[in-house]
């Protein structure tokens, strides 16, 4: 991960804007470029940038250089990754009583990651704040879209609602187009995007029309063996919504025949 990366990383999960980030120690605009591996940075710019915001020093540079870290709630953390991916509501529970116990405050970064491992695991945003759903849009809409935005996008799209989650998934997709990537890992993340937002619009409810423009995007990415369960989960999906039952019922077959059953486990049809 480079300076940029683990950067735009630290400030998408804190919630902050570039100018926010930058803070007055340099210009939004050579602080975009920072992120975007533009220009370079200064080592005592960058510490002044991470200590104006309370930034763990040593724990950013660990994951620039891809070390393990030992601050407790990075530790956390991969528990919540555990947790939600095992749909462990009890686990979750617990490491937020946890936190309660201890006392203080922990990062912004850790309080997305809970919430957002609620979200997943409850495939509701109820319990989002309108101010939460207001922050993670106005901090997508003006991204410049690379690997960590497609990526935050993915994750973050259960707390829009169904409106706002079209507008992004439908720029990003655009973003996508205009400079198709190369690279496996972009192709997984904007491929992660429509899946995810499948979910969302099946849980909320949504009208097919909110979801034709992502059967679509994924139809048309390319036939790259890192997404073909995306793309077998956007047939699924269609199914569903055009209440095909032969299809749901077939495709559901290979999907847990292939040990994939967990995937769609919260899928009621």
């Amino acid at each position: 991960m480079t300076i940029g990366e683990a950067l735009k990383s630290l400030r998408l999960h804190a919630g902050m804007t570039q100018t926010e980030m930058a803070a007055g120690i340099v210009t939004e605009s050579f602080y975009s470029k920072v992120e975007r591996g533009v220009h370079a940075i200064d080592a005592n710019v960058l510490i002044q940038i991470l200590a104006k915001h309370h930034f763990d020093v040593t724990n950013f540079f660990e994951q620039i250089s891809n070390q393990q870290s030992t601050e407790p709630h990075f530790n956390l953390a991969g528990d919540i990754t555990y947790a939600q991916n095992n749909k462990d509501l009890a686990t979750l529970d617990k490491i937020k009583q946890k936190i309660e116990v201890g006392g203080g405050y922990p990062p912004l970064w850790f309080k997305f990651r809970l919430e957002l491992a609620y979200a997943w695991v409850l495939r509701s945003n109820d319990q989002i704040s309108p101010e939460m759903k207001k922050r993670i849009k106005s901090l997508i809409v003006n991204e410049y879209w690379d690997r960590t935005s497609y990526h935050f996008l993915s994750q973050a799209v259960i707390f829009l609602d169904i409106d706002n989650a079209k507008e992004l998934v439908d720029r990003a997709y655009s973003a996508y187009r205009k400079h198709p990537a190369i690279d496996t890992f972009i192709i997984q993340f904007v491929a992660l995007i429509a899946v995810n937002y499948l979910n969302c619009c099946y849980h909320q409810h949504a009208d097919k029309s909110y979801a034709l423009s992502t059967f679509k995007f994924l139809k048309d990415l390319p036939p790259e063996p890192a997404i073909g369960l995306n793309k077998l989960l956007g047939l699924f999906y269609e199914a569903i919504f055009d209440n095909n039952q032969e299809k749901i019922a077939r495709l559901r077959h290979v999907i847990e025949d292939c040990g994939y059953a967990a995937v769609i486990d919260d899928i009621k049809v």
